[in-house]
């Protein structure tokens, strides 16, 4: 029981790269609904799509991390 525990320690889990995500994800349909109406967000400088590919690519790099660190756990 105890190496069941010790195991799930070690598993390397980005939530600060989850959160950042989301909030991307967020805002780009925040910034998507808005367009379609002709406003705009004043603080952002950047494009919908944007957005989207830097929330994707945050997504792809924590399952990479994950991926990795569970291979690793299995030698």
């Amino acid at each position: 029981m105890d190496e069941a525990k010790e195991t799930k320690d070690q598993v390397f889990t980005a939530p600060y790269l989850l959160a950042t995500a989301v909030f991307l994800f967020a805002l780009a349909i925040v910034e998507k609904a808005l367009n379609l109406i002709g406003a705009r967000m004043p603080i952002l400088d950047v494009f919908p799509r944007q957005l989207l590919e830097w929330a994707i690519f945050l997504l792809i790099l924590d399952i990479a991390l994950l991926v990795r660190q569970m291979v690793e756990n299995r030698l």
